[in-house]
């Protein structure tokens, strides 16, 4: 990590201890599990997991907000959903980007064209939706993987897009991606805090320069939401080795970038 992003994670520590959790710190967990990329991603399911606290409306709401250091238990969310479908429950998540349009934060739509194109197998009948700032996301997270686990199975998902809604997001999906990957689940996590990442350790890393709240980019921008899940997907198939970082070429509020 550079000084800065150091800085920038001492300051955040700061202000967690602060205003929520006086022995809060980042949590280090050591070396990397890796799952092999699939062999073809045109043919392999793909699931997506959100920190962005949507749910249907009729599941029980997240308890984000009530409970200071975070609910760690998860909603499943049906591919194809209708925002209408939609509730919110994220009191850390910008209200501007995912209420307005959920696909900031859960691009169903982005992974289905994208099946239609040929990119990817079809997409998971179900996603997954957690709360965002999950201050003290152990052994919750564990517990939570252990449950999902089988359901990935039974939805046959063969790979995994993470997505953090917020600066503690970015530590919750690093952890549910190692999680994933020592069970055999390729992951990528889409992060807006790449020295984070680097830090609590994910195996593949899209770093995007977008705010919190929206990992695909601005609502209603559909062309860009499609690009970025492409290149979270290309970084799956084509990462070497555990650890690796690159950053995304796409702007905020911007056409996609060229591909190179």
């Amino acid at each position: 990590m550079s000084g800065r992003g150091d800085d920038r994670l001492g300051r955040l520590r700061d202000e967690i201890r602060a205003r929520l959790d006086p022995e809060f710190d980042w949590i280090r967990p050591g070396p990397l599990p890796w799952a092999p990329p699939p062999a073809g991603l045109a043919a392999t399911p793909v699931v997506l997991v959100t920190t962005g606290g949507l749910h249907l409306r009729e599941d029980p709401p997240f308890r984000a907000g009530r409970d200071p250091r975070g609910d760690t238990s998860f909603r499943l969310v049906p591919h194809g959903a209708l925002p209408r479908e939609l509730r919110l429950d994220a009191p850390y998540v910008d209200r501007r980007h995912a209420a307005r349009d959920p696909e900031v934060a859960l691009p169903m739509r982005a992974l289905e064209r994208l099946h239609r194109e040929g990119r990817t197998g079809p997409p998971a009948p179900r996603h997954v939706s957690f709360a965002s700032g999950i201050v003290r996301p152990l052994p919750g997270l564990d517990e939570s993987v252990a449950r999902l686990l089988p359901l990935l199975q039974e939805d046959g998902a063969g790979a995994a897009v993470l997505l953090p809604t917020c600066s503690l997001c970015v530590q919750t999906v690093c952890l549910l991606a190692r999680r994933l990957e020592a069970a055999g689940l390729p992951t990528v996590v889409v992060s807006m805090l790449p020295e984070l990442s680097r830090l609590v350790g994910a195996p593949r890393t899209l770093a995007v320069r977008f705010p919190f709240g929206a990992p695909c980019g601005d609502p209603g921008n559909r062309e860009l939401h499609r690009a970025v899940l492409e290149e979270a997907l290309g970084l799956l198939e084509g990462a070497a080795e555990p650890g690796t970082v690159i950053p995304s070429r796409h702007s905020w509020r911007r056409p996609p970038a060229p591909r190179s």
